[in-house]
């Protein structure tokens, strides 16, 4: 079972979504239809944490504690150590292409 979540440095972090499919759901654990009725959420919230376009928040990480014993904590410092490394990521390449005081190009990302 999970313990805790670690910040790797050679590589970014796992998403909590990440997290969730590879743990529960590609372990033939549970199907994601299962994991919304045991959460008592539509599928497509399911759909969207495992896809990163929803995170997860302190009402998600209570009913993900509930469906699957996991501590909601857990969650919620997933969802954290993921946005901490998007935010820096975001600030590391604003310095970079600031870095010289050459105008530079940016590119969405």
């Amino acid at each position: 079972m999970i313990l805790s979540v670690r910040v790797p440095t050679s590589q970014p972090p796992e998403r909590p979504g990440q997290i969730l499919r590879e743990e529960f759901i590609k372990t033939g654990r549970l199907t994601q239809a299962a994991l919304a009725q045991r959460m008592n959420v539509p599928v497509s919230k399911v759909r969207g944490i495992l896809s990163g376009e929803e995170g997860i928040t302190a009402e998600t990480a209570l009913l993900l504690e509930a469906a699957l014993g996991v501590e909601a904590e857990f969650w919620i410092r997933a969802q954290f150590v993921w946005d901490c490394y998007r935010l820096r990521e975001v600030e590391r390449r604003t310095a970079v292409m600031e870095g010289d005081g050459k105008t530079v190009k940016r590119t969405k990302g």
